[in-house]
């Protein structure tokens, strides 16, 4: 997703209208935020909203090491306890092409793998790989 800054007729344009839920931002993450106020603030997360729409997206703060994501919010209450892991591991399996035929190698797991991946997408999520 890019975020447009341009202005027209002093509104500011935006593309979160064809944004999905979840948006993988870490490529272009001072342009996502640069289109957006920062509503809140909370451990490793911001409350922000589009200049141009009003939408407001819970979002990840910057950090170089991880996979950096946005959710789509439709109300500011509970901001901070969304739970976006359930998306982040639906764009895990997307990213890795879907699942395999064989069974993860964790203990007593019967899920299947991630193609490529020894391991199941709950267990490779728990080693701290978002993508």
């Amino acid at each position: 997703m890019k975020q447009v800054n341009a202005r027209f007729g002093g509104a500011m344009q935006c593309s979160c209208g064809g944004s999905s839920d979840l948006v993988e931002i870490s490529q272009n993450y001072t342009e996502f935020v640069a289109g957006m106020r920062c509503l809140e603030t909370g451990d490793w997360v911001k409350l922000l909203q589009c200049l141009g729409c009003g939408q407001l997206w819970r979002t990840d703060e910057w950090d170089k090491y991880q996979t950096l994501y946005s959710c789509k919010l439709s109300s500011p209450e509970g901001w901070k306890s969304t739970d976006m892991e359930p998306l982040i591991k639906e764009r895990i399996v997307e990213n890795h092409g879907g699942l395999d035929t064989s069974l993860c190698l964790a203990k007593d797991c019967k899920q299947h793998v991630l193609k490529g991946r020894a391991y199941c997408v709950d267990h490779f999520y728990e080693t701290g790989v978002r993508a």
